[in-house]
């Protein structure tokens, strides 16, 4: 009796410290957000163009539109990620960051998805081709954007201004947080560089 006590008792301490001994995956979620260092901007209202100007939803080519984070190994070929993820969805956050940027920075007098009974004066159509995390040498990390601003008349349906641009990034150090980060300035220093392009081909106060 004592044995058979004896041999339950060795196999469930076998049991707890085979159990104890694996590691538990955490998941980690990643967000595109505006950079700390335009937050506190103070727009100049004197540039405002006074206008009513709808964001398109924002077309995010497939392969990048899911939570899914995209790792290139080669030219045709990629990965994704299976604990590392979008906190929300490409195509879900990036209308609203456009239109919030937009809005803040007073751009055009009024900003939205979409007006009701208002034709609006313009439309800003917006793709990404590519919103990747690359290698070079296939060791260090590098931020990859590719996008195409569009404003258009909504009158004439003709294109205005337009900005396509292919963006590369090393990262410091090879770290997904840091990527999400450049992801996110790059971006915004596009929709900041494209805004100053809308304010030189259209008159303030208009």
């Amino acid at each position: 009796m004592k044995h058979i006590i004896f041999f339950i008792f060795a196999s469930l301490l076998l049991l707890s410290s085979g159990c104890g001994s694996q590691k538990t995956i955490v998941k980690k979620y990643y967000m595109i957000e505006e950079p700390d260092s335009l937050i506190n901007l103070q727009p100049d209202s004197s540039k405002m163009i006074d206008a009513w100007c709808e964001v398109d939803e924002v077309k995010v080519y497939p392969a990048f539109a899911s939570r899914r984070i995209v790792l290139r190994d080669a030219s045709h070929q990629i990965r994704y990620f299976g604990n590392h993820e979008w906190a929300v969805r490409p195509t879900e956050i990036l209308t609203p960051l456009i239109i919030d940027y937009l809005s803040t920075h007073l751009v055009f007098k009024r900003v939205a998805d979409r007006f009701w009974e208002v034709t609006p004066d313009y439309q800003l159509k917006t793709t990404i081709f590519k919103l990747e995390l690359g290698t070079i040498e296939k060791k260090k990390f590098e931020a990859r954007l590719r996008i195409r601003l569009e404003l258009i008349d909504a009158k004439t349906d003709t294109i205005i201004t337009s900005h396509n641009v292919t963006r590369n990034t090393m990262l410091k150090k090879n770290d997904l947080n840091l990527w999400a980060s450049a992801i996110s300035r790059m971006l915004h220093e596009e929709l900041s560089g494209f805004s100053e392009q809308i304010r030189k081909t259209l008159p303030a106060n208009k």
